[in-house]
């Protein structure tokens, strides 16, 4: 009989904690700073149903005064770093037993279990406890950019999810301090899931691009930022040109046979398309880039001329024109002087020598025929007698000389 009864009693007890019992998970996770929120959801005896009843949350292992962390019935009673800072997040009666904690540090972690009491007589403490463990603090807001062209509005939006319902945190903006701007603020609710958004307006400008834009959430005791690059789009400017060799903004002077490289480059975004054109005819291209070589592997006079590089994308076009010089080689300013003057010296000395010796053979023919002229004539007169006949002719007009000084 006595082993019937203790069987029975037995029965009785398992089917009594089978209606007092509870569904809470064994480990919770919260950030720092956050809140903490541990679900549960409760069973009892079906008599107890209309019932008043208080639920209590304890930060310990067993039932401890000092480690009380919510209490229904008198708040007064929490463990004073708990206090204003627990809650329920649903209803007792409707068997929600899930508790809340706002501004989680970590002197939170540590495990908890639920208590129920009707009247102080039924009441039950639900196990196995929840371990709650605290981490660092995370989470970060949402930022989706938007296209940004200079000098016209825009808005940016930036949002933070979270499950905690308590504490709101705030969304800032942090933007370039010459930059005007504005911003609105809502809350929306999607399940246990609060969406805060922020909506910047903003004009953005030329000198904003590669500048930074903020988003940052705070909470009481901790804070965390997102940060977008803007990247502000723009027609082309500061088209340039240059040389290696010789940088003007209007010309390049490059010597004639040399190789030469000219660089046209323009600030854009996006990058610009970019053609080189000379005589209207389109030389070199390409597109989206901010820089474009134009070549020549030997220059020549037929290359000089005007050449114009023309940028453009989505946003506008710049253009600008150059004049390549052609130079001639020192050999060529100076060396066909130099042989012109050594021809025309040479042809010069060669029709001077040419008449010297053209002379020369004219006067020799001329005294040989005056000579023979002379020995015919005295032939022909017979032999005429002489002191000097016997001397040649410059003798005898030496000796005729004397003759007349003497005299």
């Amino acid at each position: 009989m006595i082993g019937r009864s203790f069987f029975l009693l037995s029965l009785l007890q398992a089917v009594v904690s089978g209606q007092w019992s509870a569904d809470n998970p064994r480990d919770v996770t919260a950030q720092n700073g956050l809140c903490a929120r541990i679900p549960c959801r409760y069973r009892y005896l079906s008599n107890l149903n209309n019932e008043p009843r208080t639920g209590i949350w304890f930060n310990s292992e067993t039932k401890n005064p000092q480690s009380v962390a919510f209490h229904s019935g008198d708040p007064s009673l929490e463990s004073t770093k708990f206090q204003h800072r627990t809650r329920l997040s649903g209803i007792l009666r409707d068997n929600d037993c899930s508790l809340v904690i706002d501004n989680v540090t970590q002197q939170d972690a540590g495990p908890y279990y639920f208590r129920v009491e009707f009247g102080g007589v039924n009441s039950y403490n639900y196990r196995p406890v929840t371990r709650l463990q605290v981490i660092d603090f995370t989470d970060k807001p949402t930022i989706f950019p938007a296209e940004m062209v200079a000098g016209q509005p825009v808005t940016v939006t930036c949002i933070f999810n979270t499950t905690c319902d308590g504490t709101a945190p705030t969304l800032t903006w942090v933007t370039p301090a010459d930059e005007p701007t504005s911003a609105s603020h809502s809350v929306t609710q999607r399940g246990d899931t609060l969406t805060y958004t922020s909506v910047l307006s903003l004009t953005p400008a030329l000198k904003h691009h590669g500048q930074n834009l903020t988003c940052r959430v705070r909470y009481p005791t901790v804070s965390s930022e997102q940060i977008l690059t803007m990247t502000v789009q723009y027609a082309p400017q500061n088209l340039s040109i240059t040389s290696p060799d010789n940088v003007n903004n209007f010309w390049v002077s490059i010597k004639e046979g040399n190789s030469a490289a000219i660089l046209c480059s323009v600030q854009s975004f996006p990058a610009s398309n970019l053609t080189w054109r000379h005589l209207s005819v389109t030389l070199n291209t390409t597109r989206s880039s901010n820089e474009l070589w134009m070549e020549f592997p030997q220059l020549t006079q037929q290359d000089a001329g005007v050449y114009q590089c023309v940028a453009e994308n989505e946003h506008g076009t710049a253009e600008k024109d150059v004049t390549l010089i052609v130079k001639l080689s020192v050999w060529d300013r100076t060396g066909k002087y130099v042989v012109a003057v050594i021809v025309l010296a040479v042809v010069l000395g060669v029709s001077v020598i040419t008449t010297a010796i053209f002379w020369a053979v004219c006067c020799r023919n001329k005294r040989e025929s005056s000579v023979t002229q002379r020995k015919e004539q005295k032939a022909e007169d017979g032999p005429v007698e002489s002191p000097y006949q016997e001397l040649n002719v410059g003798d005898r007009d030496l000796y005729s000389e004397l003759q007349l000084r003497s005299i």
